[in-house]
């Protein structure tokens, strides 16, 4: 399917697998999806959004140009979200900036990669590849770059540098 309307509006249920019984909450939530074109193939399970494309899902803000939802072979679960280009995050752990954005719901994880960047408060960290969850542990890696950190005192950062 194909939509070049102004505004596409996908509102996407996640189901819950017998299997997902810690924080059903979150697993129950829709994930909402606004962008100015949609492209859904049923045969690879993906639908890609193109142009301004925003997400939500819980409390969390995804924004970037290009986003492809991998949906497994039931077409009822989403395994994971990629954000391609110029891509902001917003929520409680923290905001966050990059060229490449990886979302598992079903691991609660959130991978950003390319100029990478996580803000909690004033405390900055800045990598390649910044690997953040939900309960706020933060694993960064500098592969072509140095690992950066700016803490501020009396505010905490959960961060593992490698």
């Amino acid at each position: 399917m194909k939509s070049k309307a102004f505004l596409a509006i996908l509102i996407v249920f996640i189901m819950v697998n017998a299997g997902y019984s810690k924080t059903l909450k979150v697993r129950n939530l829709p994930i909402v999806v606004e962008a100015r074109q949609l492209i859904y193939d049923k045969n690879k399970h993906t639908a890609t959004y193109i142009g301004n494309v925003i997400v939500q899902h819980d409390n969390i803000t995804i924004t970037g140009d290009k986003l492809i939802i991998y949906f497994d072979k039931t077409g009822k679960l989403i395994e994971k979200i990629v954000m391609i280009g110029n891509v902001s995050l917003k929520s409680e752990q923290g905001n966050g900036r990059c060229e490449r954005l990886e979302y598992f719901p079903a691991q609660e994880k959130i991978v950003l990669s390319g100029n990478a960047e996580l803000k909690k408060g004033k405390n900055v960290i800045i990598g390649d590849r910044i690997v953040a969850f939900k309960n706020g542990d933060v694993t960064v890696e500098g592969i072509e770059q140095k690992v950066k950190t700016i803490i501020f005192p009396g505010e905490a950062v959960n961060a593992t540098v490698k």
